[in-house]
């Protein structure tokens, strides 16, 4: 499936998420993991996947996203936010990934989100120690990106995209402007 994946038009991917989101079916979450994973190939990542379901003694994450001087990536594809999500598990996985030399120590969190209404994870993440360190935005956000990315193909645009999901500081505006 993820060969196919990858081998679909980012439009496809658009209609392939409202399925997963809109209709529940067997295994929906792991497909949209699997598509957020190939996002994150469209935007130039080097993409590590992770596990669908969680391992005894392995860690547990949906993807790792690297690239070349910025900062590496653990990603977390969640598809609503009804259920609490346990900050401290997920920091861990990342402690873990580091001493394990697969991320580096500057790395960061990106929660992705299927249901626009995640008030709750965002207030969560706000209101935690690792707020310096986590970012989250919705599927269809990220889809966008990779659209805008894909109808202008400039490299300047597409390290504006990237510079985007890292965590910004907002005293100053500059950066983001």
């Amino acid at each position: 499936m993820r060969e196919y994946l990858s081998a679909i038009s980012t439009k496809h991917l658009c209609r392939y998420v409202d399925s997963c989101l809109g209709a529940s079916f067997d295994c929906s979450g792991f497909v949209l993991q699997d598509i957020v994973n190939e996002l994150g190939v469209r935007l130039g990542y080097q993409v590590e996947r992770g596990l669908y379901r969680g391992k005894r003694n392995a860690v547990g994450f949906d993807g790792l996203w690297k690239l070349a001087n910025n900062r590496d990536i653990l990603v977390e594809v969640k598809t609503t936010d009804y259920y609490t999500i346990n900050l401290d598990t997920i920091f861990k996985y990342k402690k873990r990934l580091v001493q394990a030399d697969r991320i580096s120590s500057d790395a960061m969190v990106l929660f992705v989100v299927g249901m626009d209404d995640s008030n709750s994870l965002e207030s969560q993440i706000r209101g935690s120690r690792y707020a310096w360190d986590a970012r989250l935005v919705s599927v269809e956000s990220l889809l966008q990106l990779v659209l805008i990315k894909e109808k202008t193909e400039d490299a300047i645009t597409l390290e504006k995209i990237r510079s985007l999901i890292e965590p910004i500081e907002y005293t100053r505006l500059d950066r983001l402007v």
